[in-house]
């Protein structure tokens, strides 16, 4: 059950509310200078993730797919999220939950503004990790093996975290390789910048062919080789 509203609710106290429920990170960041006018009310976010693991590996004779997508985490994210807009809204302040990317809906009026704020945006300006070579999410503890969710809020946090302004990921090149079709551009990312790292329509066409083989949209050899968050020596870094 929830606690009680304070007069001032707190992000360490939100903080400790959602691990409570299960989040594996959760962090805040001031996003003014990314907002669309729609939502310029809303300097703050509430970046949360949980890690994930992977859901299924699928071999045929001619590929490798890699799935770590989970409707059930999703769900988790989703109901933590709708518990600490409760709490906010209870408090008087406003906010926007901008839902894991697998439970938006498109019939809703309010599906309109999911595209005008990735996750991505709010991950990096609390902290919680910069944009790869791959365009994934890139944490340093769990890597690119996290589901995100946000929520867009007017309250001020007294602990933001230290955004991240340009790539961590060096020399490294390992998800540029394991990308079978070249989508990777081998940049590095940095914030403001207008040149996506990804060829998005390559990487979507693979995706499509894939479900003609499979039935399934899946891909993710860039996750998995990702050696960020795991061992480098371990099974999947080394098969790259």
């Amino acid at each position: 059950m929830l606690k009680a509203c304070r007069p001032v609710v707190t992000s360490e106290y939100l903080k400790e509310l959602a691990q409570e429920l299960g989040a594996t990170l959760i962090g805040f960041g001031d996003v003014s200078y990314k907002l669309a006018g729609e939502l310029k009310h809303l300097s703050y976010a509430i970046s949360i993730a949980i890690s994930d693991s992977p859901v299924e590996v699928v071999k045929t004779p001619r590929f490798i797919a890699y799935s770590n997508q989970s409707v059930g985490l999703d769900v988790k994210l989703e109901s933590i999220q709708k518990k600490l807009v409760f709490l906010l809204r209870s408090c008087g302040h406003k906010c926007l939950a901008i839902p894991p990317d697998s439970l938006r809906k498109d019939n809703r009026f309010i599906a309109r503004l999911y595209s005008l704020f990735p996750h991505k945006t709010a991950a990096t300006c609390s902290g919680l990790g910069w944009v790869g070579k791959s365009g994934l999410l890139i944490n340093e503890q769990y890597g690119p093996r996290l589901s995100w969710a946000t929520i867009l809020t007017d309250m001020p946090p007294e602990n933001i975290g230290r955004p991240y302004y340009a790539s961590q990921c060096g020399g490294c090149s390992i998800c540029v390789r394991a990308c079978p079709v070249g989508a990777i551009e081998n940049t590095d990312w940095i914030r403001g910048a207008t040149k996506p790292v990804v060829n998005y329509l390559i990487c979507s066409q693979n995706l499509q062919r894939n479900k003609q083989i499979i039935g399934k949209a899946i891909c993710g050899l860039c996750v998995l080789a990702c050696p960020v968050g795991q061992g480098k020596g371990s099974k999947e870094a080394s098969i790259w």
